[in-house]
């Protein structure tokens, strides 16, 4: 058995990358498959070169040689998509394979022993049952090639269809065409079972999707898909009325502390509705009902300590991971049915660079510009001003590899807006660089906003401040709170810190508290006294708070309400 390896390695999670940013699962396999063909038909034609030549197989046709092998390399291939689909991880897939592939040769040796030993008489049917299994097939095929080659005639074309055995309606055609049968067989087992069970990554189909008008024509949403979900067995709403339901359910929360009411009079674009996740392996809730909506034109930061359930909603936005109950549409599709139209807007940039290195900067925008299908004119036009703006004009044609971390970083949050995308999602872009492209990708990112929507996870405070046009606080998988950052300042913030130097009295100067020059921003009192200034400062914010009274400062917490009363107005003009 041939195991066929890339050229060069991909990166982590780089086939889940491409198909979020719309890489047609088809088109994955083609590649895979005419990269194995490929690798293997050098294989092929050595080995038909060293039998024809090398006194093997002198008497027979060469090409009805290569025919055979190249069919029996197909046949392989196809035998390898399977076992990958069938194990998730490489080097159990690996060893697994191997021993099912050599397991499949026991019903050849049943045949041969039936023929040799016991001479029964197997009908060609039954040798066709046998050879559902490739490894069958190629023995069979190979027994009439060493049956004419004893006889001094070979196989030839007029031969082809025949056995040189009297009475064995089986012959090498049949045993071509079996492998044919068997490639074609593997490769739809492994459509099936990879749409069932995608394994750790991806968003299982119902076991009759073959059945459902939308896989085959792209009508929308699954008609079959309510008989799944007993909950959804009630009449069906219209695109519209469902994100008008969903924002109204999300809307209840506005009169809950620290949600501050929606911008309704933007476009909704996602709507998060009751989304929960139950990981089964430890059996961890990391979503709890979480609802959310996104509008256009705007950033949503995206706030929560390590294993809020931050990364767990993006990847689930973005189809990695199915939701165990709730759902979310995205542009009015649902993530659970509709993912294949959902890709077509949306855009993508992970924790972790996914990238090639053996491909340049103008390489890695001009590929995912193409999984989108944007037209060559205009994807020219696209990297020229992608690249210009990232500041990597003398880079362009620089090798990834030799890329800074720092630069790495701005490429792949760049390829998360190429294309054409709409829904954009960052998942902490910013983290590990230094403050340079730290600046750099926050300028990219508001600048590309317009038209966009973006969610954007961040442990950042001030860059969450800076890019979000809202908050949105997770914990536990439950939103917290959600509005502007001068809302949730309001909701949240203590107010004003008020911090005063003391500055010690110089000989000769009075000994009597009070205010002098200070730096701007900041009041410095000589010979202080604490309960002096602090009744001064209450005489016109008189909720104020002392926090801190050292022996070279005092701090002070001046409540928000107070500014917009003129209070910090009134006490700076004294």
């Amino acid at each position: 058995m041939a195991m066929v390896d890339a050229p060069c390695p991909l990166p982590a999670h780089c086939p889940q990358v491409m198909k979020t940013m719309g890489l047609n699962n088809a088109v994955h396999w083609v590649a895979w498959f005419i990269t194995g063909f490929v690798q293997l038909s050098i294989s092929v034609t050595a080995l038909t070169a060293i039998l024809k030549y090398g006194q093997v197989l002198m008497h027979s046709h060469v090409l009805i040689i290569w025919l055979f092998l190249a069919v029996y390399a197909v046949a392989t291939i196809m035998f390898c998509f399977l076992v990958s689909v069938l194990y998730s991880k490489a080097k159990l897939a690996s060893a697994c394979g191997g021993i099912i592939y050599f397991l499949s040769y026991v019903p050849y040796m049943y045949v041969a022993i039936r023929e040799e030993v016991a001479h029964d008489k197997i009908t060609a049917f039954e040798k066709c049952i046998a050879s559902l299994m490739s490894t069958t097939a190629f023995g069979l095929g190979s027994k009439y090639f060493a049956l004419y080659e004893v006889a001094g005639v070979g196989i030839q074309w007029h031969t082809f269809s025949q056995s040189p055995v009297e009475g064995d309606d089986f012959n090498l055609l049949l045993a071509v065409t079996m492998l044919m049968v068997d490639a074609a067989v593997y490769g739809v087992l492994t459509w099936y079972i990879e749409a069932v069970h995608p394994g750790m990554y991806g968003l299982p189909r119902p076991w009759y999707f073959p059945l459902q008008k939308s896989y085959w024509l792209g009508s929308g949403r699954a008609e079959a898909w309510e008989w799944s979900w007993p909950w959804a067995r009630a009449p069906r709403l219209s695109v519209m009325e469902e994100d008008q339901a969903c924002a109204m359910e999300s809307r209840r929360l506005e009169e809950t502390r620290g949600m501050e009411e929606e911008p309704t009079h933007l476009p909704l674009v996602v709507c998060v509705d009751k989304l929960t996740k139950v990981y089964k392996n430890d059996k961890k809730l990391a979503l709890n009902k979480l609802s959310l909506n996104l509008y256009e034109n705007q950033v949503v930061s995206f706030l929560g300590h390590n294993g809020a359930g931050k990364t767990t909603t993006m990847s689930i936005l973005t189809g990695l991971f199915p939701p165990t109950s709730g759902s979310a549409t995205i542009y009015g599709h649902d993530i659970r049915t509709e993912m294949d139209e959902i890709r077509k807007n949306l855009g993508m940039c992970p924790q972790h660079n996914v990238l090639f290195d053996r491909l340049t900067v103008e390489e890695h925008l001009w590929f995912y510009s193409r999984l989108k299908s944007m037209a060559q004119e205009e994807i020219r036009k696209e990297m020229d001003k992608m690249i210009e703006d990232l500041e990597l004009s003398n880079k362009r044609h620089s090798l990834v590899q030799t890329l800074s971390g720092g630069m790495k970083r701005k490429l792949s949050v760049a390829i998360a807006f190429v294309g054409g995308s709409r829904a954009i999602i960052l998942d902490e872009p910013t983290a590990g660089v230094d403050p340079y492209a730290r600046r750099a990708i926050w300028d990219l990112i508001l600048k590309y906003k317009p038209g966009r929507t973006i969610l954007l996870s961040t442990h950042h405070m001030d860059e969450a401040d800076l890019l979000g046009d809202r908050i949105a606080i997770i914990s536990h998988g439950k939103l917290k709170c959600c509005g502007s950052p001068l809302f949730l300042k309001g909701a949240y913030g203590d107010g004003y810190r008020l911090t005063l130097v003391k500055q010690p009295a110089e000989p000769g100067d009075p000994q009597e508290p009070g205010l002098t020059a200070s730096p701007p921003g900041r009041a410095q009192l000589s010979s202080c006294s604490e309960p002096q200034v602090s009744q001064f400062i209450r005489k016109h914010v008189a909720s104020c708070l002392l926090v801190s009274d050292t022996s070279t400062e005092l701090s002070y917490i001046l409540p928000s309400e107070a500014a917009k009363k003129g209070a910090f107005e009134r006490l700076f003009q004294v």
